[in-house]
């Protein structure tokens, strides 16, 4: 087997009595779930995290070019790239804290899951039931969470769960 970073941190490891067992190690569930986590924060940028639905009617086609904007807010629309930063940033502490087992890197996870979690919960969250200027205009207008809200919140946790690990696991010296 081929000596590189990646074999390194993804080869199964060692089973109990110096058997090979075949299981997955620590540092590659760490690794899978930080790396899916970033990928789920890619997705939520270019996906709908609020948008309006008026009853019989599409959005687009009732509400005037001022408000039209509001029918449907993507995660760019929402944050402006951050969380592309974020799941790079947490790719590569993900790669860390796989890697070597680093207790910083765990805790950089922890903080950019909490910082996803805040801006999906505090502020994606309470938009997705705002109609806002279509609201006041047509009557039964209802604001909903898109999917990227979901996917938002998803990657935010698999992140805290790739950090934690990372702070449980990591063995005593």
């Amino acid at each position: 087997m081929e000596d590189s970073p990646a074999s390194q941190v993804l080869a199964p490891q060692v089973g109990a009595g110096g058997r090979g067992g075949g299981h997955v190690g620590l540092p590659a569930v760490v690794l899978t779930l930080g790396v899916l986590g970033a990928l789920l924060l890619v997705a939520a940028e270019f996906t709908t995290i609020a948008r309006v639905e008026i009853p019989g009617r599409t959005c687009r086609e009732v509400a005037d070019l001022s408000a039209a904007d509001r029918c449907e807010l993507s995660g760019f629309e929402r944050h402006g790239g951050a969380l592309l930063l974020l799941g790079a940033l947490a790719v590569l502490m993900a790669v860390g804290a796989a890697r070597r087992g680093s207790r910083p890197a765990g805790l950089a996870l922890i903080t950019v899951a909490t910082l996803v979690l805040g801006m999906a919960l505090l502020r994606d969250l309470p938009e997705a039931g705002r109609t806002g200027a279509i609201g006041i205009t047509y009557e039964g207008a209802d604001g909903r969470a898109g999917a990227g809200l979901f996917i938002e919140i998803a990657g935010g946790l698999l992140l805290a769960l790739a950090g934690a690990l990372t702070l449980v696991g990591r063995p005593r010296t």
